[in-house]
């Protein structure tokens, strides 16, 4: 398996105030770089996929970065691009706004991925299913190209058409989604426990 990571880290930022998730402090650096930092250790190669207005602030945070084109489709056009342009043969996806997620869990992830390389793998934390946390291999990206072309943009739908294998992380916890200030507050807790 040859593996690449994906950080999604195109959003708008609505609910922090249109402020960049990833770029957001936490335990004094920004929380993409907590989310590289543990993807390096099991991916070959890091990327972020983000909006050509966030190029500056992401340049040197990863391997490199993928730029939306257009109006911005959502994670799948990110998702999409990636493996369409990528070396690789399997794509490891989170989005950046998940910085807890523990080194363990990314490999739970890709020993699910292992035994089943040619299914796509998607994170059951215990209490919902994290369709942004997945590992997808490339051959599935004519599936998520026939998805896309009906005009469809919801990754779930997307999942559900092509298949998936759950991989259960019963931590619910690490896959708290930062996105607004209380979660980020509520994840500064978390830190200072450990």
């Amino acid at each position: 398996m040859k593996l690449d990571a994906l950080i999604l880290a195109g959003g708008e930022g609505r609910r922090m105030g249109g402020r960049d998730k990833g770029l957001l402090s936490l335990a004094g650096r920004p929380m993409i770089d907590h989310l590289a930092a543990r993807l390096r250790g099991c991916a070959q190669h890091v990327w972020i996929s983000c909006r050509p207005d966030q190029a500056v602030d992401y340049t040197g945070a990863a391997d490199g970065l993928l730029l939306d084109e257009g109006d911005s489709l959502g994670p799948l056009s990110g998702i999409s691009r990636a493996l369409q342009g990528l070396e690789c043969s399997h794509l490891l996806v989170t989005p950046c706004d998940t910085p807890l997620v523990s080194p363990a869990s990314f490999k739970k992830m890709i020993d699910h991925s292992l035994a089943a390389p040619d299914q796509i793998i998607v994170v059951n934390d215990g209490d919902y299913l994290q369709t942004l946390h997945l590992v997808v291999p490339v051959a599935a990206a004519a599936s998520l190209d026939r998805f896309r072309a009906t005009g469809r943009r919801a990754v779930r739908g997307w999942l559900e058409q092509a298949g998936y294998v759950e991989c259960r992380c019963d931590n619910a916890a690490e896959f708290m989604n930062i996105n607004t200030p209380e979660a980020l507050a509520e994840a500064r807790t978390l830190l200072q426990g450990d």
